[in-house]
């Protein structure tokens, strides 16, 4: 059979169309296989607040044939800024204006809703099938021959079979608790996320807040075991305020709740004058419970030893939100499965495709938990003698290795910022097929 014919004879079914599941499905379209997503939203419902998008993955949407449209509709960031949560003081101003230079994309913000719905348009002009409002019965997925149970409300079960389920389906993954035959333990990271959306001609009237929109910078104001970091999203305004909750398994929640503004607004009156007025503008906020990512996680397996199942995104990892990679490693990964699975001439190959796509994105992808957990712990330092520290580094020294702000250390920053997915996987590919393939480190071997 010829690779071509062998593609376009592969159907690939992904479950999940948030942004990583409809990014794998237009690059996989581009390799020519079928592709099916599955989606238990009917409507496609676009909700959500704003979205960094970071050169690594902004280089992912310009693969996808998107960029323009994407960046028509986002921010074009000059700087990330930090504050000090009580005086206002700039701590750190990180310029941003030469990343295209250096990284080839630029810092884009843009709302979830408005990236999803571009996504999402691009996937069914390339050619991508959707069934939408279908749920997967966890109890019928049969991993040993490539077979879902799916189900509607009110309907009878229907079977769905294809050579290829790439589970996207988030954190409450139905495909990793298959993999790994358990739910995921739930371990609150003992923060929640309050989102504000606030009109930008609310702002425009307020003459301290003006500069906020005439400059659209990311700003965080960093505080006592909080944050609050804020930036313009074309006409609305993002606030995503990180508050103290509880570590209590049992207090746990998932989805969003509403918050009590006029209590929220009590908890913050220390903060400096800024924030409190920009919260002031609020007319409702609701908020997300954040979960710890889990040392034995790393073992856990993002593929199975039959070939026919994977994940991908937050099916696979819990990434905490404190360097904005959640989304961009999501990218990352299912570029690196898509240009993987296009290498692929006959069913064997995919199967050492998916060993590869695990071994690659496995060590990268724990990396930035774990920088992401650091970076959290350093910009939410309590007042005290280490936050003092803290905060005279980034008033007089120069970003280097182990600078507070990992995004301005030029190590770090180059190593995250500049990841390129071809070039990772031609380099994995080349050592595949220069007869070194005992060097994969197999997940069923």
């Amino acid at each position: 059979m010829s690779e071509s014919k062998f593609r376009s004879n592969f159907h690939v079914c992904i479950v999940g169309a948030g942004i990583v599941g409809l990014a794998g499905g237009i690059l996989l379209r581009k390799h020519g296989f079928k592709v099916t997503i599955i989606e238990k939203d009917a409507e496609m419902h676009n909700v959500g607040a704003g979205i960094q998008l970071h050169p690594n993955a902004v280089r992912v949407l310009k693969d996808l044939g998107v960029y323009d449209r994407v960046r028509s509709a986002s921010v074009l960031t000059p700087a990330i800024i930090l504050k000090s949560y009580r005086t206002g003081e700039t701590l750190h101003t990180q310029n941003l204006q030469a990343l295209e230079d250096n990284y080839g994309f630029p810092l884009l913000t843009v709302h979830r809703a408005q990236l999803r719905r571009i996504l999402h348009e691009a996937a069914v002009s390339s050619g991508v099938q959707f069934k939408l409002n279908f749920n997967v019965d966890v109890t019928g997925v049969d991993l040993e021959r490539g077979v879902l149970r799916l189900f509607q409300d009110g309907s009878p079960p229907e079977i769905f079979q294809a050579d290829l389920f790439v589970g996207a389906d988030g954190a409450n993954s139905v495909f990793r608790e298959v993999l790994t035959g358990r739910k995921l333990d739930v371990v609150p990271h003992g923060t929640v996320v309050n989102r504000i959306l606030v009109e930008e001609k609310d702002i425009i009237n307020e003459p301290d807040l003006l500069h906020l929109v005439e400059k659209p910078s990311i700003i965080t104001w960093l505080g006592p075991n909080s944050q609050a970091v804020t930036y313009s999203l074309d006409g609305i305004f993002n606030i995503a305020f990180t508050r103290p909750w509880s570590t209590e398994p049992l207090d746990a929640f998932f989805g969003s709740q509403t918050v009590d503004l006029e209590a929220f607004k009590a908890q913050i009156s220390e903060w400096t004058p800024e924030i409190c007025a920009l919260v002031g503008l609020a007319k409702d906020c609701r908020r997300w419970m954040l979960f710890e990512p889990k040392a034995e996680e790393a073992s856990a397996p993002w593929v199975d030893p039959t070939a026919k199942f994977c994940v991908v995104g937050d099916a696979a990892h819990q990434i905490l939100p404190y360097l904005a990679q959640g989304a961009a490693i999501g990218l990352e990964s299912v570029s690196v499965l898509a240009y993987l699975l296009g290498k692929a001439e006959n069913k064997e190959q995919v199967r050492d495709c998916l060993a590869i796509y695990q071994q690659l994105r496995k060590e990268r992808t724990g990396h930035v938990i774990r920088a992401s957990l650091k970076n959290g712990r350093l910009w939410q330092l309590v007042d005290g003698p280490l936050q003092s520290e803290r905060d005279r580094e980034f008033r007089n020294e120069t970003p280097g290795a182990g600078y507070p702000n990992l995004l301005a250390d030029p190590f770090f920053q180059s190593w995250l910022w500049g990841f390129d997915s071809r070039e990772a996987v031609e380099e994995a590919w080349e050592t595949y097929t220069s007869n070194q393939k005992q060097e994969i480190c197999m997940p069923w071997s």
